[in-house]
């Protein structure tokens, strides 16, 4: 078990030094438009004019916000996957057993169960964690010089002021429609992948047995891959509503009331203005996010769950 702490502290750090730019910049991209001075079509010119309007730190702009949103935000997701997963999994098997039917399989989640439970799950952090999320979104994309708000606290206090308090909750029905389907997709993608390497003998030297219980499981290259590949695949099916959502986010602070979009309606702007194109700028940066931090996120998730003794047992998932 300890093997797996060199590799995650790493990660972890990559994470910490790289993420939050990285993040910042995908950002930039998908709330500006084109032909105007902030705009920028790649990665790196994004970051450069990131730097030249606020210097290196505003790189890191928000990075407060996204850390307190995560540990929540990562903490219900889990405990409602696993939870909503139990009850599915219990549900079909006492209903197999009134059935007469004694399938050995009874007991493993089929990858419609994981897709329902990752779309509760979430949907659930989603709506418990979202003010941080806009708050953070708010936050990275302020321009030097016309800043509106002066911290975390700042910001809650003024959006509540102007806004209302449901103004904490403004584009959340795109942030829905975009959580729910991408975490829905990234669990079944993970459990389905996993399941698949440990049945295939083709992929046995990517096992590892647990030398108490005799179980196979997953090794790290292997579950960081497949995590990894869920991450990648979501985001990718996903990202033009991840797309509208953000700018649905900001224009609350930058546009006029009587010249807000709905989610339709940014749609057909963009379709119309930019292109098919502007529905996925910014997809770089979000892959070289996306890939090693889910990656990461499902090897905790796995270390943890042996450590714990999560289902245990139960099910295979």
């Amino acid at each position: 078990s300890l093997s797996y702490c060199p590799p995650l502290l790493f990660i972890c750090v990559w994470i910490v030094l790289f993420f939050v730019p990285i993040t910042t910049t995908r950002h930039s991209m998908v709330t500006t438009k084109e032909n105007r001075p902030k705009f920028a079509m790649s990665t790196f010119a994004g970051a450069q004019k990131i730097i030249g309007r606020g210097g290196y730190l505003a790189l890191w702009k928000g990075n407060g916000t996204s850390v307190i949103h995560r540990f929540p935000y990562s903490a219900i997701n889990f405990y409602c996957y696993e939870n909503t997963l139990d009850f599915l999994v219990g549900e079909r098997t006492k209903r197999r057993q009134a059935n007469g039917d004694d399938d050995d399989d009874s007991g493993s989640a089929s990858p419609l169960i994981r897709f329902i439970a990752g779309a509760s799950a979430g949907s659930t952090a989603c709506i418990a964690c979202y003010p941080l999320d806009l708050v953070r979104t708010r936050l990275i994309t302020e321009l030097p010089g016309r800043e509106h708000y002066k911290g975390i606290v700042d910001a809650f206090s003024k959006i509540i002021s102007t806004e209302g308090f449901f103004g904490l909750y403004s584009g959340l029905g795109p942030t829905l429609f975009v959580a729910v389907p991408n975490f829905a997709i990234s669990y079944s993608t993970y459990g389905t992948l996993k399941e698949y390497v440990l049945d295939d003998e083709k992929f046995y030297n990517l096992r590892k047995v647990d030398m108490a219980s005799g179980e196979e499981r997953l090794g790290f290259r292997a579950t960081l891959l497949c995590g990894a590949s869920s991450g990648m695949l979501s985001s990718f099916i996903t990202y033009p509503f991840d797309t509208i959502r953000r700018r649905m986010q900001i224009q609350n602070l930058h546009v006029e009331k009587d010249k807000w979009l709905t989610a339709r309606q940014h749609i057909v702007r963009i379709a119309s203005t930019e292109g098919f194109k502007g529905l996925y700028r910014g997809l770089t940066p979000e892959l070289m996010k996306v890939i090693p931090m889910v990656g990461t996120m499902f090897t905790c998730y796995e270390y943890l769950k042996r450590q714990l003794r999560v289902g245990e047992k139960k099910r295979n998932r």
